[in-house]
């Protein structure tokens, strides 16, 4: 199984992420604060994280609707992980955060996501 490596800027939150198949595509949503943090994101089912630093260090950031959760190191202020509104069962984890991040992009289509337009911020 591929196991990928990452943390934040500062290095006082580390992650792995081992997955049953190599990471296959990245996701880059366009709503508002992924947008302003520049964040790529992986999907990933939660056991498939491990917090090898930090995990007590997390600080967490809603807005809007308040469902979609964003984790980031308080200290250097790197986003790491989230939970989607879209998906509230998986996390995701900010891509640009993993070791192998270039390769990755290199070698992966970024696929959009209309975060602008959520289906859950439309009017019933």
């Amino acid at each position: 199984m591929p196991t990928y490596k990452g943390s934040c800027h500062c290095g006082d939150i580390r992650i792995e992420l081992e997955r049953p198949e190599p990471i296959d595509r990245l996701l880059e949503c366009d709503c508002s604060i992924c947008t302003k943090k520049g964040i790529v994101h992986t999907p990933a089912e939660n056991h498939e994280i491990r917090m090898t630093q930090g995990a007590d260090k997390l600080a967490l950031y809603r807005f809007g609707t308040g469902e979609a959760r964003h984790e980031f190191c308080p200290r250097c202020g790197i986003h790491v992980l989230g939970r989607p509104r879209s998906h509230p069962e998986r996390q995701t984890v900010n891509a640009r955060c993993l070791e192998d991040y270039w390769d990755l992009r290199r070698r992966l289509t970024v696929v959009q996501f209309d975060g602008q337009n959520h289906p859950k911020d439309q009017a019933e």
